[in-house]
This record gives structure tokens, C-alpha cells and sequence, in this order.
């Protein structure tokens, strides 16, 4: 069986928040970035989540941070970022 490679897709506020990060707090942008690699190669690495949220995924990054991501197809689309108390209350 031939490994399947999965594309990352960045939405915009994704793209806000990185940038951001980087400024502000390096290794947490490096932390999070870490992850690429291995979402592109499995994302089902994420654990699903459930309720409203039930098209999610999400990767906990330095402890307290979730990384949120959605894949359709055989695209990751990373969703959101933020520190464990908030990301859920977005949605």
C-alpha cells in the first residue's frame, strides 16, 4: 500500500495567528510547525472531537495550546489556534 500524502491548507485567521505567533513567541510558532509533517503524512493523528464540533480535529501543541483542523479529502485545513480555554468557545 502506497503512503498517501495529504496537502495543508491554511485559512486566513490561521495564517493572522501564525504570523502573529511568530513575532510574539517563536518557539510556539515552531512548536505548532513541528506539526506539519506529520499531518500531511497522517492526520487522523488528531484526536476527533465530538458535538458541535464534530468535524474537527485537534492536536495539543506546549501543553495547554490546540491546534484545530478539519480534513476534507485529502486536504488538512488548519482551522484555528489558541490556548486550550478559549479555542473551544469560538465554535
Amino acid at each position: 500500500m502506497e503512503d498517501e500524502k495529504y496537502t495543508l491548507v491554511f485559512s486566513e485567521p490561521f495564517v493572522r495567528i501564525l504570523r502573529r505567533l511568530k513575532k510574539k513567541n517563536p518557539d510556539l510558532a515552531r512548536a505548532i510547525a513541528s506539526h506539519f509533517p506529520k499531518l500531511e503524512r497522517e492526520p487522523a493523528l488528531g484526536k476527533p472531537l465530538r458535538y458541535s464540533l464534530r468535524t474537527f480535529r485537534r492536536i495539543h501543541v506546549e501543553g495547554s495550546f490546540v491546534l484545530l483542523y478539519e480534513i476534507r479529502h485529502q486536504e488538512v485545513h488548519l482551522v484555528d489556534f489558541d490556548h486550550h480555554d478559549r479555542v473551544y468557545q469560538k465554535y
